[in-house]
């Protein structure tokens, strides 16, 4: 069984791309689970590199289609005013974005921000930033900058992440266990100057104190007499 990450590693389908098969798709997918739990059989990757294809197809024979209506929005814009256009361009785009953000966010389990992922992953937010910095197109995401959110499933690709920075972290961790352990040696030898000196000074003491003790005794005094 095979995670929807995998699946995008062995057909070079993003995940976003991954994601809206799986939603107007399903029937077609073998799999087996729900949610973040849901696996695929390898039958699935025919399935996922067909419907590839098919939405390239398409794709092609629509660009003929949208040229065509770009240049007829071209000459109707110019009896327009541009005031009126920006006003009702705007109001479109706004309800694409809801509609979109609806339409993907469905099944009960609505787009997660940074913070949450976080709150999930035990990962911290200047880590998840580095992640997205650098595996941005690993990550079922939706939007650009703050209004970045991301599907469930990037949970589980953050932590995937995670895994293997551990385990690229092995070697800066054996690095800094040498360093420590020549840390306490250096101190050592401060610590074993200090403890020269300090025998040093306690012998002076005694001697000291010998002197002393001889300076204080009685002192007979011979004189002969020729």
């Amino acid at each position: 069984m095979l995670t929807l990450t995998e699946v995008s590693k062995r057909t070079g389908i993003s995940m976003p791309t991954l994601q809206k098969y799986k939603k107007l798709h399903a029937d077609q997918i073998p799999s087996e689970g729900k949610g973040r739990k849901q696996r695929y059989y390898p039958e699935a990757l025919a399935v996922f590199e067909r419907l590839k294809e098919e939405g390239i197809s398409r794709r092609g024979g629509g660009k003929k289609k949208t040229s065509k209506k770009k240049t007829s929005k071209k000459k109707s814009s110019k009896k327009k005013t541009g005031k009126k256009r920006r006003t009702r361009g705007a109001g479109a785009g706004r309800k694409k974005t809801s509609a979109s953000r609806a339409g993907r966010g469905g099944g009960g389990e609505g787009l997660l921000s940074l913070q949450e992922i976080g709150r999930r992953t035990n990962i911290s937010y200047p880590t998840l930033l580095r992640y997205v910095k650098l595996h941005l197109d690993k990550l079922p995401h939706e939007g650009e900058g703050r209004t970045r959110r991301y599907y469930p499933e990037a949970v589980e690709v953050f932590q995937e992440l995670r895994r293997n920075s551990k385990r690229g972290r092995k070697p800066k961790a054996q690095s800094a266990a040498r360093t420590g352990a020549e840390r306490p040696a250096r101190g050592g030898g401060v610590e074993g100057r200090v403890a020269a000196l300090e025998r040093s000074h306690s012998a002076l003491e005694k001697q000291i104190k010998e002197l002393v003790k001889v300076l204080r005794a009685p002192m007979t005094v011979t004189v002969r007499r020729s």
